[in-house]
C-alpha cells in the first residue's frame, strides 16, 4: 500500500511538473495558444497536487510511518487535529502546500473572462513557470512522499510548540497572502512584456492585490496572537528576524495597493506599480529563504538542509534579475507623466509610499545585518526592540499624519486651509481629548501624545468619510473598505501606544500560599497538581484572582512535559478583560520548593485586534464591494 501511494504521489507531482511547462510555451510562441488549453492545464495543475496533498493529509491521519515525512512529524498518540496540522507543520508539507496555493490562484484566474485574452494567457504561463521551479523543488530536494529506510513502529512527533489550534489556521492564511503575490507578479510581468500598464490593468489586478493583503495581514494577524498566548513572552511581536520576513513584503505590499488605486484613478504610477509588485512577491522569496535556509535559529525554522537554501536563493536571484532586467527595457515604453497638483491625493499617497520604503529599509538592515556580521566575522549580534523604535517612530508619524489628509485631497488640485476647515470640528474634538489625556494619564511622553492624537483624528475622520446620509437613504461610498482600514490602524496604533506604556510584569519565586501582587490585583497561589493529557503530562497551578479582597477569576498555567519529542513548554493563562489582559506564566521549577512565576497586565490587547480585523475587513470589502445604495428598513 506505501509503495503504491509513493508511485502515485510521485506521479502527479510529475503531472504537474509537465503541465506547467507546457503552459510556459506561451512566454515563447504568443500567436500559437488557446484559451482551452490555458484552462485545461490549469485545471490539471490543480487535480493533480490537490489529489498529492489529500494523499499527504491520508498518510498522516493513518500514521503511516514508512513514510519519513509522517515518522519525523507525528506520531499514533497525537490528538487529530494535530495530525492534520503535522501536514504542513514541517518544510516538505508546507512547501507543497506553497504549491498547491500557486496552482489554486493560477487555476481561478484562468477561468477569469478577459478582453484582452493575451494578458491573461502571459499571466497564468509566468505563474505556471514558478509552479515548475517550486514542482522541481519538491520532487529533488524536498520530497514529501519519501519513504523510510526503517520499518519505525511509531513516530518522533511534532514540535509540541506548533501542537495549537491556531497552528491549523495559521500557515495557511499566511501562505495565501505570500503566494497571492505571485498571481500580481506575474501579471506585473505580461504587463511588462505587452507595454500596457494602464487603467485596465489596474482595474484587473486591484481585487487580486487586495485579496493577497488582506490574507497577508490576517497571517500575520494570527501568528502574533499564537504567539502572545502560546509562546508564554508576554507579547505579541519580538522583532523576530522570522517575524520580520513577514513584515516586509505586508510594508511593500502596502504601498503597491495604494499604488494600484492611483493608476486605476490617474493613469500613473506604473513605474512605482511594477516596482513594488515585483519587489513584495521577492521579498516574500526572501522570507521563505530565510526560513527554509537553516540560517536562522527560531521556533518559525523548519529546515537547515544548505541544498535547499541554494535552491531557493537561486530561484530568488532568477525572479529579481529576470524581473528587473525587463523592467529597465521597458520602463521608458509604460510610464505616463503625473499632471497633478503637489496638493493632491497622488502626492500624498507618493510620500507615504516613501516612507512605507523607509521603514522597509529600517527593518531589512535590522534583519540582515546580524545575519551578515555571523556569516562574515563569526560574530553574533541582536538587534533589539529599541532599534527599531527610535527610527521607526518619527516615520510612524508623518505616517498617520499624510493617512488623515491625503484620502480627502482632490486627484487634482486642492486647497489644504479648506480641507482644514472642513474638518475644524474633529480637530477641535481630539485636539481637547488629547490634552485631557495628557493630564491624567502622565506616562505619556510627546511622540506618544502625539501619535494618539493623529490616530484619534484618522479613526475619527476615517469613520465619518465612509457612510453618507442622504435623505432616505444611507450610501456606502466605493472608499468604505478604504476607511474601515484607516480607521482599523488608528485605533490599532493608539492600542500599540498604550500597551508599551502602561504594560507591567513581574516575575515571583513562588510556592503555594503565597500571595502575588501586581497593580492592585492579589494572586493567591492555592495549589499546584499533576495532570495526564493526550500526549503529555504538566504540573498545572491554580491562582485565584482578587482585586480588593473579592475574588475576580482563577488562573491555570501549565508545565507540559512532551515525551514525543522530549520538550519541555509553558502554557501560558490569561484572562481577557475589556481594556486589559491579566497573564499568567508559571516556568519550570529551580527546586522542589517553589517555581518561577511572571505576572503580566497587558491593557488594550482587545482593542489592538479589533483594529487588527478592521484592518483585514477594509482590505476584503476593497477588494469586493462595489458603490452600493441601501435603503433604510
Amino acid at each position: 500500500m506505501s509503495t503504491t501511494i509513493y508511485y502515485i504521489s510521485n506521479i502527479l507531482i510529475i503531472i504537474c511538473l509537465v503541465s506547467s511547462l507546457l503552459q510556459t510555451r506561451y512566454l515563447f510562441n504568443i500567436n500559437k495558444f488557446n484559451n482551452l488549453s490555458v484552462s485545461f492545464l490549469a485545471t490539471i495543475q490543480l487535480f493533480s497536487i490537490l489529489i498529492a496533498f489529500g494523499l499527504l493529509i491520508y498518510l498522516f491521519l493513518i500514521s503511516d510511518f514508512s513514510f519519513e515525512l509522517v515518522y519525523l512529524n507525528s506520531h499514533s498518540e497525537k490528538p487529530l487535529i494535530y495530525k492534520f496540522s503535522g501536514v504542513w507543520g514541517n518544510h516538505e508539507g508546507s512547501m507543497l502546500l506553497w504549491i498547491l496555493i500557486l496552482v489554486l490562484f493560477n487555476f481561478f484566474f484562468s477561468l477569469f473572462s478577459f478582453k484582452r485574452k493575451i494578458f491573461q494567457n502571459l499571466t497564468v504561463s509566468v505563474q505556471s513557470l514558478m509552479i515548475f521551479g517550486f514542482t522541481l523543488f519538491i520532487l529533488f530536494l524536498s520530497n514529501p512522499f519519501k519513504l523510510s529506510e526503517n520499518n519505525y513502529a511509531d513516530g518522533i512527533g511534532l514540535n509540541p510548540i506548533l501542537q495549537d489550534p491556531l497552528l491549523a489556521i495559521h500557515p495557511p492564511v499566511l501562505y495565501l497572502g505570500y503566494v497571492g503575490f505571485s498571481l500580481v507578479f506575474s501579471f506585473a510581468i505580461a504587463g511588462l512584456i505587452c507595454k500596457e500598464i494602464d487603467k485596465t490593468w489596474a482595474s484587473i489586478i486591484k481585487p487580486w492585490v487586495f485579496i493577497a493583503w488582506s490574507f497577508l495581514t490576517a497571517g500575520i494577524a494570527l501568528g502574533s496572537f499564537w504567539a502572545y498566548y502560546e509562546l508564554g513572552w508576554g507579547g505579541y511581536w519580538f522583532w523576530d528576524p522570522v517575524e520580520n520576513a513577514s513584515l516586509m513584503p505586508w510594508l511593500a505590499a502596502t504601498a503597491l495597493i495604494h499604488c494600484v488605486v492611483v493608476l486605476e484613478k490617474k493613469n500613473t504610477m506604473q513605474s512605482w506599480t511594477i516596482v513594488l509588485a515585483i519587489m513584495t512577491f521577492s521579498l516574500s522569496l526572501i522570507g521563505t529563504f530565510l526560513v527554509r535556509s537553516g540560517i536562522l535559529n527560531s521556533v518559525h525554522t523548519f529546515a537547515s538542509d544548505p541544498g535547499r537554501g541554494l535552491f531557493i536563493l537561486i530561484f530568488l536571484f532568477t525572479v529579481l534579475f529576470g524581473s528587473f532586467f525587463l523592467f529597465a527595457i521597458q520602463s521608458e515604453k509604460i510610464n505616463k507623466p503625473d499632471l497633478s497638483s503637489l496638493v493632491s491625493r497622488s502626492t500624498g499617497i507618493q510620500i507615504n509610499n516613501w516612507l512605507l520604503m523607509t521603514i522597509l529599509s529600517i527593518v531589512f538592515i535590522g534583519t540582515m545585518y546580524p545575519l551578515a556580521t555571523d556569516l562574515f566575522f563569526n560574530q553574533s549580534l541582536t538587534v533589539g526592540p529599541q532599534y527599531y523604535a527610535i527610527t521607526i517612530t518619527p516615520l510612524i508619524i508623518i505616517f498617520i499624519f499624510f493617512m488623515i489628509f491625503s484620502p480627502r485631497l482632490g486627484w487634482k488640485e486642492s486647497k489644504l486651509i479648506n480641507l482644514i476647515m472642513s474638518m475644524r470640528f474633529i480637530l477641535i474634538s481630539v485636539l481637547s481629548l488629547s490634552f485631557i489625556i495628557s493630564l491624567y494619564f502622565d506616562l505619556f511622553n510627546l511622540s506618544e501624545i502625539t501619535i494618539i492624537f493623529l490616530s484619534l483624528i484618522l479613526v475619527f475622520t476615517s469613520l465619518k468619510s465612509g457612510f453618507s446620509l442622504s435623505g432616505k437613504n444611507t450610501i456606502i461610498k466605493s472608499n468604505l473598505g478604504q476607511n474601515i482600514a484607516h480607521a482599523g490602524f488608528g485605533i490599532f496604533m493608539i492600542a500599540v501606544v498604550s500597551n508599551a506604556v502602561y504594560s507591567k510584569e513581574k516575575i515571583y519565586d513562588a510556592k503555594v500560599g503565597d500571595s502575588l501582587e501586581l497593580s492592585g490585583y492579589v494572586f493567591n497561589f492555592k495549589k499546584i497538581e499533576q495532570v495526564e493529557g493526550a500526549n503529555f503530562n504538566s504540573l498545572k497551578a491554580y491562582i485565584d484572582l482578587e482585586k480588593e479582597e473579592k475574588t475576580l477569576d482563577e488562573f491555570t498555567p501549565e508545565i507540559r512535559f512532551y515525551s514525543d519529542p522530549p520538550t519541555i513548554t509553558s502554557e501560558t493563562s490569561i484572562i481577557h478583560k475589556f481594556f486589559s489582559d491579566i497573564y499568567v506564566v508559571m516556568n519550570v521549577p529551580q527546586n522542589q520548593q517553589s517555581v518561577s512565576v511572571r505576572l503580566h497586565i497587558k491593557p488594550f490587547m482587545n482593542i489592538l485586534w479589533f483594529g487588527v480585523i478592521m484592518i483585514i475587513l477594509g482590505g476584503l470589502i476593497t477588494a469586493f464591494l462595489k458603490r452600493t445604495r441601501i435603503d433604510e428598513v
